[in-house]
């Protein structure tokens, strides 16, 4: 594991899990209440901006105060973001209800992200032709 900072053994456990599938090409562990990064492995780039939207971001930015993402730092806050968004969202709908689990596919990757009251799991999977 890429990152080893006082990481909680559930979080240690369940990485090594999710890690040892064939198809995972990398994991990441965040703190669900402060969105930080608790734990990674495997291909971590998979969890990084390309050049490409960076460059994007930045000339659509009008605020230069906030950099273009590019960090694994970042992509870690925007899932946390998503995350908190969805299960608001799902409270409004049924307030007896609460989010499990988010599929996000693209050409290249699919995501799935597994929330718990405490952490979020994220697991990358490449998708083959």
């Amino acid at each position: 594991m890429a990152t080893t900072t006082n990481i909680p053994t559930i979080v240690t456990e369940t990485m090594q899990r999710l890690s040892s599938k064939t198809s995972v090409i990398a994991t990441l562990a965040i703190d669900r209440k402060t969105s930080t990064i608790l734990a990674s492995s495997g291909q971590t780039g998979v969890f990084q901006f390309s050049k490409a939207s960076s460059i994007t971001s930045s000339l659509n930015s009008n605020n230069e105060d906030h950099p273009p993402p590019s960090s694994i730092n970042d992509f870690a806050l925007k899932i946390w973001d998503y995350v908190v968004n969805t299960s608001k969202m799902i409270l409004e709908i049924d307030q007896e209800d609460d989010l499990k689990l988010l599929r996000v596919r693209t050409k290249k990757y699919e995501l799935v992200i597994v929330p718990d009251n405490n952490y979020i799991f994220v697991v990358a999977h490449e998708i083959r032709p």
